[in-house]
């Protein structure tokens, strides 16, 4: 809590300092988390682990609030205005920017980040950058979730493919998905999300494999190339559809069609993880996971991660104590990994433990040429644009031209108001 809350529990413990020890009211931290479903359970075990051990040592006690993520960013915003946020909170990496020129946020900084012993050195460079806005860090990043494809070894084999060489061209992925397709008895060749979030994180994927930046080099408008090069993006996955290996309907439960043997391939992220794991075990779905395969000049694929961020006016103490249980999850991120996220820690990322989880280690590769949305301040609102043009085109709203021209408007109006 903020520090009136804060001074209250000191006086109440001044008061009663007989009856109860100073130690059960200092070092309290108040955190907010969205993360549920098998994610919630393993950041409520971690909390309860630290403060079991190092925290109790520490004289340090996490307090864990799970706001899930459909009214998380809201709840968020509204206990930042109105001075009752948590002492330290998770964020998107893409979110922080926003949430920086709205002076939500504190930077860490750079003598109390060497103080709780984190260090650039220790991080996957592309993360500890994405916490970085105007030179300035908000956010010690947690993990990564890059797009990849998981693919259905049972269904592979059954239509003559290689269950153990997934495809790694867009050549191969059409190929695969036209193969899957002719099965039939309801299989589809290939899913990806034609809505929500997902249809801006693909466009995204395939739009970095044909050129770097979204926008010009002061941000003030979009960059050379991207109207051409949104249309490479928008036509990869929309050739998919049109050659009927893919639905053109929304599916909104596609991971339990792919785990009842019903998708082939399917174009999402690691975070898919535990539901694939839980199907082999109870289900004996047998799968695999690649990299995103290659449709241009070069490899590379959509990447958000998740960072702890402090609320303005968090007081010292609160942040320090925070920065306890930062450094600790960092430390500790293995049984993090575990539930499909890749560790932001290089300790993690090349213990042997790491090395061991097969589908976590392979999707590990694609981080070499990860990309993260730019750290600008309307990105939400420019993924919505996105969002908005993509959805229109893959329901045949509109041509793949009025759908550039929207993104291109859209973006334009959206980086005036930064």
């Amino acid at each position: 809590m903020k520090a009136m809350n804060r001074m209250a529990v000191s006086a109440v413990a001044l008061v009663t300092a007989s009856l109860v020890p100073l130690a059960a009211f200092a070092g309290e931290v108040e955190f907010w988390s969205p993360f549920t479903g098998p994610d919630g359970n393993a950041i409520d075990a971690l909390v309860k682990e630290f403060n079991a051990g190092a925290g109790a040592a520490a004289g340090v006690n996490v307090n864990l609030l799970i706001i899930p993520w459909d009214d998380y960013y809201t709840k968020l915003s509204v206990s930042m205005a109105s001075r009752t946020a948590p002492d330290l909170a998770v964020m998107h990496s893409h979110q922080i920017a926003g949430f920086v020129k709205q002076g939500a946020l504190e930077a860490y900084t750079p003598e109390e980040i060497a103080a709780a012993g984190l260090a650039e050195a220790d991080y996957i460079p592309q993360l500890w950058t994405a916490g970085v806005v105007a030179d300035k860090r908000y956010g010690v990043p947690i993990d990564a979730f890059p797009r990849h494809i998981y693919y259905n070894k049972t269904l592979l084999e059954q239509a003559g493919l290689d269950p153990n060489n997934p495809p790694k061209t867009g050549a191969e992925l059409l190929d695969a998905a036209t193969k899957l397709q002719a099965l039939g008895n309801g299989v589809q060749g290939l899913f990806f999300q034609l809505n929500g979030s997902g249809a801006v994180r693909n466009f995204y994927s395939f739009y970095w494999q044909y050129q770097d930046d979204l926008y010009n080099a002061d941000m003030t408008d979009v960059a050379d190339g991207f109207a051409e090069t949104a249309k490479k993006s928008l036509s990869t996955l929309k050739a998919f559809i049109d050659a009927g290996v893919s639905p053109k309907e929304i599916i909104a439960d596609s991971a339990a069609q792919f785990a009842q043997n019903k998708i082939g391939l399917s174009l999402t992220q690691i975070t898919d993880l535990p539901v694939y794991q839980t199907a082999a075990a109870e289900q004996g779905l047998s799968f695999g996971v690649a990299p995103l395969p290659t449709f241009g000049d070069k490899p590379a694929t959509f990447a958000l991660g998740h960072n702890f961020v402090i609320p303005r006016g968090t007081p010292p103490e609160a942040r320090t104590d925070a920065l306890v249980f930062v450094k600790w999850i960092g430390d500790n991120s293995l049984a993090w990994a575990k539930t499909g996220k890749m560790p932001a820690k290089l300790t993690t990322l090349n213990s042997d433990e790491f090395k061991a989880l097969p589908e976590q280690s392979l999707i590990a590769t694609s981080l070499d040429y990860v990309h993260f949305p730019p750290a600008l301040s309307v990105q939400p609102q420019v993924d919505r644009v996105v969002q908005t043009a993509a959805e229109a085109f893959y329901a045949g709203q509109v041509d793949v031209d009025q759908a550039v021209t929207m993104m291109v408007d859209g973006i334009r109006q959206e980086l005036a108001k930064k």
